[in-house]
């Protein structure tokens, strides 16, 4: 057949070509292989040869459709003489096909595109096929599938096959218009006159698509040729697909309608129902379900008056009319009476509008938005014209919740996505889901969204949150544990969520629950002999009682020698609450990680291993000790020019080293909010041992336990008061000491944690908890020794003594000053490297020492104070630093230490 004039390639492209316009010979549109805005296609219209400038694709009209619709040349060819009402049904239009498409197709690339978006629309073959296959990430197109497929895959289907399938002559199911196609049976659609409306295809079931529709084809009722022998009879029985109505025609019950898929009830279809009493039939099955909800809903909406019944075949153990048929042909018809009289009126005004279950298993039921369609397959849109489905996205996506930000306005949204064969959900910015720029994000995290599909995604999650704005759960979130209100995360969460950013996840999942409540408490109580052990336990338990006590942050910091247990006894305290594996960090870290960390973990204890990993800075170790007791982080700016939210938190700090947090050098403030204690919380190795392998497999049972106990038998002024009794027990026992008040009420939380856990936990009889508590206290610095000032001066006395030589004269050696009796007259600049060495502000300690009148101090004639005197060297006046350091000789000399046998 000869091509040549016999095609009208402008009518033939304006078919497929959006806002195409006449430009000379050219006719200029929106190219359909990508995601075009400005017109870039062109194709001539004498010629039929086509190029886009924008994405390069270029052929002819036989390539423009193998292209398009992802098939091979060949199909192609017919597909174009089937459109141009050329292609002749029999083998001498076979061979004109065969013998003229490569004379007039030139070397185009022959290879399947993946730019076509289409997808079969749903029927029970689709639904059977999705069961059997689960879900792939990609599926053959539905018009046909591949030439590879074809010949090496998928057996050929004719109507022989149909009719020994469902067991039907074959006489009669031709006398439907039924008809052999290339691959699979074509099924005509008619109108009432009997015109062919459209073809659907039917494949063979191990094929990829069961179903397809021809090109131009527009979705309908099918059986709609016989409506009005159905008006006649004045009901109608509405069953999903063709096979149930081909068999209920051939035992002759007539008034049957099939809709071609759960979901494609269309509105406009209603009205031919109207003064018919509707018989819906019902699968027995979630997709059965899916279709009578569907049908249900549109006879509502169009306000039908007619009587409605539901009638299904699952009470005589099949599916539907035809597995029915086939289960025994003779008795069919009286099978099929005993589902009529069983038949179950619906009230339309009674009928509750439910949330369909739109993929099986989904963790959420919505309600499928007008216009679109989502499978297992993936989501589609519905040609508004033709009624057929489009592939938009490949990856099943739903939104299951809104999460808003607890006393904020902020709002994200929780998207849930079926892919590798499970549900995943993942929670963005409202402006990042609902924009076609941003929401290529998701590709990162596995859905199938690209730059081409992006808006028709954003479309369509616009359209289901507006579908089903009434029912998408609203929870508030959070983004810190510990206390909000009256709930408690973990343990007492209530309504709230914890919402992290996807990198932080990993300390969400380290909250998590292993092993029994009973075993943790057998593994920990013989170790609570340890009053180390116990006391690091303990502060665990604390950590929450620090905001219902109004207490300030401090630090536990367990030091010796290695191998001494410390880093097994700080996974003990930290399996309280979670994975400790997963929860515990080290000193190196920057204190920006340190600080969010303990942002996060708020009211809960923050452990910090390995002090020794930050070597010799000590100001890095100082300056992390403030920055966590201050309990909030810097103010910091955003990129857009904002300010963070600033983040705050009051916890107990759980450290571990071999070496101590504080030096000689060390402020006050970091020796007054540190509880320093030295010695192994293990009795034996062994122990250590055992719990390094014991909390891999038991965590997070006892916090959440001790939190409910925490809100149920004890109300906040009840722990404020028995704080107080046991702060003022302390300073009793230890009024000849002068402890530090801070470490005092540090130690009385711990002591009451201590209690708590008795009394909930491990049942002790005896109350030894102020003894534990006493213990550990006793072995703290006392005021004197933490005070800086008085640091110093014990640290200057030593130096003068050691070096006293330096300042006798003697030539051989550096002076550092001179000295007159007991008095030592020292040069400030000396004086300052020497305390600089040791970490001290050498103004700091001058001023202090001068206001403690431990060195001597003058005025100048304008009434300015000086730390400094002037004294004259060999005749030369200069200023120096004086110390009167007669005093030390009253102080006693401690007796030699002798051993004592015990």
């Amino acid at each position: 057949m000869n091509l040549e004039g016999r095609i009208d390639y402008l009518k033939f492209y304006q078919k497929h070509i959006q806002k195409g316009k006449i430009s000379g010979e050219n006719l200029v549109g929106l190219c359909p292989f990508h995601e075009d805005t400005k017109p870039s296609f062109g194709a001539n219209i004498k010629t039929g040869v086509y190029n886009c400038l924008a994405c390069g694709e270029k052929g002819n009209a036989i390539t423009f459709l193998a292209k398009l619709y992802r098939i091979d040349n060949k199909e192609a060819y017919r597909l174009l003489l089937q459109e141009e009402g050329l292609y002749e049904e029999n083998h001498q239009g076979r061979k004109d096909a065969n013998n003229h498409r490569n004379r007039f197709i030139n070397t185009t690339d022959n290879k399947e595109s993946n730019h076509s978006t289409r997808k079969p629309s749903d029927s029970e073959g689709s639904k059977h096929n999705n069961q059997k296959n689960n879900i792939q990430d990609t599926k053959t197109p539905e018009y046909m599938t591949t030439k590879a497929t074809t010949k090496k895959e998928v057996p050929k289907y004719i109507v022989e096959d149909y009719c020994k399938e469902k067991r039907l002559p074959e006489d009669f199911i031709r006398s439907l218009g039924i008809r052999d196609g290339k691959t699979g049976i074509t099924i005509p659609y008619k109108d009432e006159a009997g015109k062919i409306l459209s073809n659907r295809q039917r494949y063979h079931r191990d094929s990829p698509t069961r179903f397809s529709w021809a090109r131009g084809s527009k979705i309908n009722l099918y059986g709609l040729w016989q409506i009005e022998k159905i008006k006649s009879i004045g009901r109608v029985i509405l069953v999903e697909g063709e096979s149930d109505c081909h068999t209920l025609w051939h035992h002759g019950i007539e008034e049957i309608l099939g809709v071609p898929g759960a979901t494609t009830f269309h509105g406009d279809w209603v009205e031919m129902l109207e003064g018919l009493d509707v018989y819906i039939h019902h699968e027995g099955d979630m997709g059965g379900d899916t279709f009578f909800n569907k049908i249900s809903k549109t006879l509502k909406e169009r306000n039908f008056k007619a009587r409605i019944y539901k009638i299904q075949c699952s009470s005589l153990g099949v599916k539907d009319p035809s597995d029915l048929h086939i289960k025994d042909p003779n008795t069919f018809k009286e099978n099929w009476q005993r589902v009529m009289a069983e038949a179950e009126e619906i009230f339309l005004i009674n009928l509750q509008e439910e949330e369909e279950n739109l993929i099986p298993n989904a963790p959420v039921k919505l309600r499928q938005p007008t216009g679109w369609r989502i499978t297992e397959g993936g989501v589609e849109m519905i040609n508004a014209k033709t009624r057929l489905p489009y592939l938009v996205c490949r990856t099943p996506i739903l939104i299951s919740r809104r999460i808003k930000a607890l006393g904020m306005e902020e709002e994200k949204v929780e998207i849930a996505f079926f892919r590798d064969k499970k549900w995943h959900f993942v929670r963005e910015q409202r402006s990042t889901i609902f924009q076609a720029r941003t929401i290529i994000k998701l590709a990162d995290v596995g859905v199938t969204v690209t730059s081409e599909n992006a808006k028709f995604l954003v479309r369509f999650l616009e359209n289901l949150e507006a579908e089903n704005f009434d029912i998408i759960e609203t929870l508030q979130s959070v983004n810190q544990l510990g206390w909000h209100g009256e709930n408690f995360l973990p343990g007492r969460e209530g309504e709230l969520v914890l919402d992290m950013e996807h990198g932080e996840r990993r300390w969400v999942e380290a909250y998590s629950k292993r092993g029994e409540l009973k075993d943790w408490i057998k593994m920990m109580k013989p170790l609570r002999q340890n009053t180390i052990f116990r006391f690091i336990l303990a502060s665990s338990f604390a950590a929450p009682l620090l905001k219902l006590l109004n207490h300030r942050i401090f630090f536990v910091h367990n030091w010796g020698d290695s191998r001494g247990g410390k880093t097994a006894a700080l996974k003990a305290a930290l399996s309280v609450w979670g994975n400790p594996e997963e929860l515990m960090t080290s000193f190196n870290a920057t204190n920006v990680g340190l600080e969010r960390l303990a942002s996060f973990f708020n009211d809960l204890p923050l452990g910090i291993d390995e002090r020794q990993v930050a070597g010799g800075k000590q100001e890095y170790i100082e300056t992390l000790v403030y920055m966590l007791s201050m309990g909030y982080s810097k103010v910091r700016g955003t990129k857009t020019g904002g300010l963070e939210n600033q983040k705050s938190w009051r916890s107990i700090v759980l450290t571990t080293g071999e070496e101590p947090l504080t030096t000689m050098g060390s402020q006050t403030g970091v020796h007054t909010r540190a509880l320093e204690i030295h010695g192994s919380p293990f009795e034996r190795e062994e122990e250590a041992r055992s719990m390094h392998n014991f909390i891999t497999m038991n965590y997070g049972v006892t916090g959440p336990f001790f939190i409910e106990k925490l809100m149920e038998d004890m109300k906040p002024h009840e722990l404020q008061d028995r704080h107080k009794e046991i702060q003022e027990t302390l300073m009793g026992i230890n009024e000849n000491h002068k402890k530090i008040g801070s470490h005092v009420s540090s130690v009385a939380v711990v002591i009451l944690a201590d209690e708590l856990m008795n009394k909930w936990l491990f049942l002790e009889k005896e109350n030894i908890s102020i003894a534990m508590g006493n213990e550990i206290l006793s072995n703290l610095e006392d005021m004197m020794h933490t005070d800086i000032v008085e640091r110093a001066y014990e640290f200057i006395q030593g130096w003068l003594i050691s070096n006293i030589e330096q300042f006798r004269g003697n030539p051989r050696r550096e002076s550092y000053g001179v000295m007159e009796d007991n008095r030592f007259y020292v040069f400030p600049q000396i004086l300052q490297e020497a305390l600089d060495k040791q970490g001290y502000s050498y103004k700091k300690i001058i001023q202090g020492l001068g206001d403690r009148g431990y060195i001597d101090i003058t005025y100048e004639k304008s009434g300015k104070k000086r730390q400094t005197v002037v004294k004259k060297i060999e005749g030369k006046a200069c200023r120096m630093v004086s110390f009167d350091l007669s005093g030390i000789e009253d102080l006693e000399e401690t007796p030699p230490f002798k051993a004592v046998t015990l």
